[in-house]
């Protein structure tokens, strides 16, 4: 796992929102924004039992992730039908492999058919349809095989 967040700056992440930090919020946070996976509860919850020592819950995972959440650290994805968790919160879209599963994050600054500024305005954007709704986010999600899975059958061909 690449480390883009330390002890200092993840404590320090924490208390600006008003977060205490305790031993086991910290090592969820830890294990979550420096996650590029995209974990449901359960991924997140056995990642921590196996590489601690000290037990946690899957309550206690559970419910600090909700905190997060609430904090607006991390937000809440939809894959296949299941509830997964991204600590990327900048405006971003998804590539969801259908062979494998796994999730990638696409910058929207690469991608040259989206004007992110307009995507972002997109917000406040009021159409007839849309007139008496208030958007909060917008989500792009691309769905295909991955350049490993491509790779795999490639070969096996």
């Amino acid at each position: 796992m690449e480390i883009k967040y330390d002890k200092n700056s993840i404590i320090k992440i924490l208390k600006d929102n008003k977060i205490k930090v305790t031993p086991n919020r910290f090592k969820v946070a830890f294990e979550l924004f420096n996650s590029n996976e995209h974990p449901s509860i359960d991924q997140l919850h056995q990642k921590l039992v196996k590489s601690n020592e000290t037990q946690i819950s899957f309550t206690s995972v559970y419910n600090i992730v909700k905190l997060f959440e609430n904090a607006g650290l991390v937000k809440e994805i939809l894959i296949e039908n299941k509830i997964h968790y991204d600590s990327n919160i900048t405006p971003h879209a998804h590539f969801i492999c259908k062979n494998c599963g796994k999730v990638q994050d696409i910058e929207l600054d690469k991608l040259n058919f989206i004007d992110e500024k307009k995507l972002i305005s997109f917000k406040t954007f009021t159409e007839e349809e849309l007139k008496d709704n208030k958007i909060d986010s917008v989500e792009i999600t691309f769905y295909g095989i991955c350049g490993e899975c491509l790779k795999q059958e490639n070969s096996e061909a």
